[in-house]
């Protein structure tokens, strides 16, 4: 009869719509475990750019000092040098009096006894 076709009908709708209500909602669960899992992930991800931030600011700082240390050293370098040359000339003059005061020294004679 025509009840009992609509009746087979309606019931194998109702248990397609089941189905897929099923079906749907284990997809929603599989979706929502999929972003529970990429917002973990998201967590570790920006743990570890932060270590890595922090990792760079540190060996930031530590450039930083080593270039101070080096011009430091640079300056000194410098001054060293410049103390050396001074040091030289000085030298050269103390050498050139010497040679004048010993040929003055040598004009002299000492009277014998």
């Amino acid at each position: 009869s025509k009840s009992d076709e609509s009746a087979k009908a309606t019931k194998e709708l109702i248990e397609g719509s089941i189905s897929a209500v099923a079906e749907g909602t284990a997809a929603a669960a599989q979706v929502t475990e999929a972003l529970e899992q990429t917002s973990t992930l998201a967590g570790h991800v920006s743990s570890q750019m932060a270590i890595v931030v922090e990792a760079v600011e540190k060996q930031t700082a530590a450039i930083v000092q080593v270039t101070d240390g080096v011009d430091q050293i640079s300056g000194a370098v410098q001054t060293n040098s410049a103390t050396a040359q001074q040091s030289a000339a000085t030298s050269q003059q103390l050498s050139a009096e010497a040679v004048s005061l010993k040929q003055m020294v040598d004009q002299f004679t000492l009277a014998a006894d």
